[in-house]
């Protein structure tokens, strides 16, 4: 039974919110904090305790049910502010594709899922130009946590992922769901990193700084082939990902689920990186191949540095984690891209084929094993000679208590 009225005061959703844009938007519009909100939905036990990190990714069928009624939605549209009903058209969210337990799954980055952070576009949390949109703010989007998702179409501009004030990583918290929850001064757009460096868990002051286009914008690239290189990448991914996209999309030349071509695009990203400069012919322009560069020097220099030190150490890691820069995600992807969907015979195959030889026949930076590990669909996995590897699909259910109760 619920134990918590509903709210006095409540919000309809925006277009794609998350759960912790609800919470900061509910707390701002009845006067509260986003701990005391949390705790009213059942999110909670009581104020002061850290909002679960799981609970933005599923909640257990009771919490979700309670969570609803004291926010006045119905139960799709509660499930519709969580992460894990995204799993249906992206594979690194998809228990066929990617099993998760729980949360700590999930905040590995070569799962490639920005869970204890965001991204975020600066025009769109200023807001609808409407009353309530000008009061608390815009949409703190479920795609933004997504690092396939780099650029707003809608503004043609790149996503922040740092506090343009104090730099550091949007909603990032060392532990729960929202930085300092208790407090209710603060606008659902304002950062809320500690502006003094924690080396304890005592309160401290905040940034503050509003993360809006009122701050100051900035464009996608000077280079015109590029910025339309970004918003065409962008635009593609976009509809991959449009619950009214295509089910399923060309993959190595067949037919696949949305969820797997993703699951092959991070493959062949893992590859791009691990045998870099190989792939540099492929960018779409210089800018894009210089954007690469830079990242994929500091991957292959870290991971050289830790496998000198350390016998045995995770060093091939760095290459499956996701792009360090928006620009490097359009790059990387639309070289993905062109790879994944080149016909028999073509150039690009041939480029394929010779990415994952020079890196898993020539023993460099990944092995077989982690290829495996990224999940490649049975189209790309018979290119570069390897058997299929049957998948057991979890039940969501399974997996939905842990990542509800675990920080």
């Amino acid at each position: 039974m619920t134990q918590h009225r509903p709210l006095p005061r409540t919000l309809v959703p925006l277009e794609d919110e998350s759960l912790v844009g609800l919470l900061l938007r509910l707390a701002q519009h009845t006067g509260s904090s986003p701990a005391a909100i949390a705790v009213r939905m059942g999110l909670a036990d009581r104020v002061g305790v850290h909002v679960p990190t799981g609970s933005l990714l599923a909640l257990p069928p009771r919490k979700l049910a309670e969570a609803a009624h004291v926010a006045g939605l119905s139960l799709p549209a509660m499930d519709n502010l969580l992460l894990a009903p995204l799993g249906e058209r992206y594979g690194p969210l998809n228990q066929q594709h990617a099993p998760w337990y729980g949360p700590q799954l999930l905040t590995h980055p070569r799962r490639w899922v920005h869970l204890r952070s965001t991204q975020f576009c600066e025009c769109c949390l200023a807001g609808k130009d409407n009353p309530l949109g000008a009061e608390l703010g815009g949409s703190w989007k479920r795609h933004w946590h997504l690092p396939v998702v780099f650029a707003c179409v809608e503004h043609r501009r790149t996503l922040r992922r740092c506090c343009p004030s104090c730099g550091r990583p949007a909603h990032a918290t060392r532990q729960g769901l929202i930085a300092h929850a208790t407090h209710d001064g603060l606008h659902p757009v304002q950062c809320r990193a500690s502006s003094v460096f924690q080396t304890d868990f005592r309160e401290r002051s905040v940034c503050g700084a509003y993360m809006t286009g009122k701050q100051r914008g900035r464009s996608m690239s000077k280079d015109l082939a590029t910025h339309e290189e970004i918003i065409n990448v962008q635009r593609r991914v976009d509809a991959l990902l449009s619950p009214d996209g295509p089910a399923e999309t060309i993959s190595c030349g067949e037919l696949v689920s949305v969820a797997q071509y993703f699951m092959d695009l991070r493959a062949v990203a893992a590859l791009i990186y691990a045998s870099w400069p190989q792939a540099r012919p492929l960018a779409a322009t210089e800018v894009l191949a210089r954007a690469i560069e830079g990242d994929a020097t500091r991957r292959h220099r870290i991971s050289r540095g830790l496998r000198s030190r350390v016998m045995g150490a995770p060093a091939r890691d760095y290459f499956l984690a996701p792009p360090a820069t928006a620009l490097a995600t359009a790059a990387i992807l639309g070289i993905a891209e062109r790879l994944l969907k080149a016909a028999d015979n073509s150039a690009e195959r041939t480029e394929l084929v010779a990415l994952y030889r020079r890196e898993v026949e020539g023993c460099h930076a990944l092995g077989s094993r982690h290829v495996n590990d990224l999940g490649a669909s049975p189209s790309l996995r018979r290119i570069f000679g390897l058997a299929p590897i049957p998948r057991m699909a979890a039940p969501r259910g399974a997996s939905q208590m842990p990542a509800a109760e675990a920080e």
